[in-house]
């Protein structure tokens, strides 16, 4: 068990997951608004949908960066300790 692997890494894991999370669904969403019908998030016509898609992204970007702290967490036991 490498528990010096999780304490070093869990921030650039958590940092990188989220980041990459919400860089590629802000990227899907701006590019389903300019079809005619949206496959990702619904159309963009108002505020409230417009807040519902932030927090889309925001929540899924969250997600991302805990199951990266989770992979981490099964790579720090199944690796041991130099």
């Amino acid at each position: 068990m490498n528990i010096s692997l999780f304490k070093r890494k869990w921030r650039m894991f958590y940092k990188r997951a989220f980041i990459t999370a919400f860089v590629i669904l802000s990227f899907i969403t701006i590019v389903d608004q300019g079809l005619s019908n949206a496959l990702f998030a619904r159309k963009i016509i108002d505020v409230s949908t417009f807040v519902f898609a932030l927090l889309n992204i925001f929540y899924f970007s969250v997600g991302s960066g805990l199951i990266a702290i989770i992979a981490l967490a099964i790579m720090t036991i199944a690796t041991k300790e130099n």
